[in-house]
């Protein structure tokens, strides 16, 4: 799937959000706590915003659990499938001493920490390819 720049440029806060995706304020949240979903927050006034990617984010976890009957847990098994530090291709001086790489129970945006490259180059997230690429894979977008 080929991402459009309109998606990633056009954000929306929580409440469009909720009514875009048909998924609850508070169930998105709920999400972010579990660590499947990391949310941009404006600098100044600290509230989320989601992109397009995001918000069909939102939809694919609701798939997964309720259409599915997959749990958090199996969820972030999925997402820590194909591991940050391939994706990135990170040094393996880096591997031997980032504690994302150590953790390896959940994908690295849910980490407390950023991932030791990430700090190092400066990058997020939102516009990072590991998380992007977990938000398309094949594995966990619906059969239509």
């Amino acid at each position: 799937m080929e991402i459009k720049t309109d998606e990633r440029k056009s954000l929306y806060t929580i409440r469009v959000a909720a009514e875009l995706s048909g998924v609850s304020p508070g169930t998105i949240r709920e999400y972010e706590r579990q660590g499947l979903l990391r949310v941009y927050r404006d600098p100044s006034s600290r509230h989320r915003l989601f992109s397009a990617l995001e918000i069909n984010w939102v939809r694919q976890i609701w798939h997964l659990i309720h259409e599915e009957r997959l749990n958090v847990e199996g969820i972030r098994r999925l997402l820590t499938v194909v591991p940050c530090f391939e994706i990135a291709k990170c040094s393996r001086e880096i591997r031997e001493v980032c504690p994302v790489v150590r953790e390896k129970d959940h994908p690295c945006w849910a980490s407390k920490c950023l991932p030791l490259c990430c700090g190092e180059s400066g990058r997020n997230c939102q516009s990072c390819e590991v998380y992007t690429l977990s938000q398309q894979n094949p594995v966990l977008i619906p059969k239509v």
